[in-house]
């Protein structure tokens, strides 16, 4: 009976093994490790030229993905390219924030829950806002259609782009894939069910590769594992080059099991990486600030923490766009907010001290909320985001005239 017994324990030990080595990810001897939490990791390897890759290994399990996006100036009505028919969809323009600002801004309202941040969508222009090229699914709402010229419409800048597959990075709280993209009907990102997603490029379509002759250069590159055995991938994995090809940093996802697409994202001078333990491993570098005075500051960005309630201050954070906002009557307007609050939301819109018209009695506190004002917006006008549950937690945005931050905390 004893040797029964043991007999059991040890099969259980190694059952309860097995599972946990089939849900952990272990990355091969050159990479070393930089910092592990349950539910990330992130790591280092030299490449054979004496460049370094950094691995971002994530369980969106354990792991909250989030999108970080600038406030909208411009409207960007009849721009946008990439869903649906052209033109059919807006292509807003988004404030360009500084790298350093909005790290420091994901820490102040989460904490020590904070694993890492990088620059994500590419983007039109160095100026104090700009458009993003391909379409963005930010928490069920469909934030931009995109307006890069290098797609697939006939009037691409350049041939090859005239009928390429964009490709859909897609993400929940459990899984992710990626998947083509269809810009006339913007699947999948025109289901109900999916609430984040980018669009992107394939790898091997970059115009960096196509048209660039496949330089080295600072690329990201992401791919999707499953470690379980069951379906669905629940694996995020990034790596981030300082000086290689897009080959060879597709070739190292490969290398760690990613069978799958692979996307890139916003690199070169645009790369970013920081971590709260390592710092920033790599930042914006503009090649002539003078000619690029903005280049450090970027428009959207993926954020990753550990899930659950913020341990911080409640806050609801606004920035005011540097140019005055157009708000027209019968066209949508982004509402664009970041908090750490685990209630819903009003929103409500201000002349002066005056409540003018509620907009959303109670909506989730997701940061995103698409208005289309009916009647004229005056100049001066506020809109007012105020959590539910804490009364004196509330950013204002004003209307129609440039000021200053807004960041009211109770």
């Amino acid at each position: 009976m004893k040797k029964y017994f043991l007999l059991g324990a040890v099969l259980f030990i190694i059952f309860n093994l097995m599972i946990r080595n089939a849900q952990t990810f272990v990355p091969p001897v050159a990479y070393s490790l930089l910092d592990l939490i349950d539910g990330a990791g992130l790591y280092k390897t030299q490449l054979s030229d004496g460049n370094l890759a950094y691995l971002q290994v994530v369980d969106l399990r354990k792991m909250q993905m989030e999108q970080i996006v600038g406030e909208v100036d411009k409207v960007g009505v009849s721009e946008g390219k990439y869903y649906g028919k052209p033109a059919s969809y807006y292509s807003p323009s988004f404030q360009m924030k500084l790298f350093s600002d909005v790290w420091n801004e994901y820490k102040l309202l989460y904490g020590k829950q904070v694993f890492s941040m990088m620059n994500c969508a590419f983007f039109e222009e160095y100026k104090s806002s700009t458009q993003l090229a391909f379409p963005v699914k930010l928490n069920g709402q469909i934030a931009t259609a995109g307006s890069s010229p290098y797609g697939p419409f006939s009037q691409a800048a350049e041939d090859y782009y005239k009928s390429i597959k964009l490709k859909a990075l897609v993400w929940n709280d459990k899984s992710a894939y990626i998947t083509d993209y269809d810009p006339e009907i913007g699947s999948p990102l025109d289901e109900p069910t999916v609430q984040n997603a980018i669009v992107s490029y394939r790898y091997s379509d970059h115009p960096a590769k196509v048209l660039g002759k496949n330089p080295a250069n600072k690329y990201h590159v992401i791919g999707t594992l499953n470690k379980d055995n069951a379906p669905g991938d629940e694996w995020i994995l990034i790596v981030t080059v300082n000086k290689a090809t897009l080959d060879e940093a597709a070739d190292l996802l490969q290398k760690l099991g990613v069978r799958g697409d692979i996307i890139t994202v916003d690199g070169g001078s645009s790369t970013f990486i920081s971590n709260p333990r390592t710092g920033n491993l790599l930042a914006p570098q503009p090649v002539n600030m003078k000619d690029n005075p903005n280049a450090r500051n970027l428009p959207h960005y993926l954020g990753f923490r550990k899930k659950g309630d913020s341990k911080e201050l409640p806050q609801i954070v606004i920035q005011q766009p540097a140019t005055p906002i157009p708000i027209r009557t019968a066209f949508p307007y982004l509402i664009l907010w970041r908090d750490n609050l685990a209630g819903e939301v009003k929103i409500e819109l201000y002349q002066g001290s005056k409540l003018v018209k509620t907009l959303a009695s109670n909506t989730a506190s997701d940061g995103v909320f698409e208005w289309t004002p009916d009647t004229p917006v005056l100049q001066g006008s506020v809109i007012r985001v105020t959590s539910l549950e804490h009364k004196n937690v509330f950013g204002s945005l004003q209307l129609n005239e440039p000021g200053l931050t807004q960041i009211y905390r109770g």
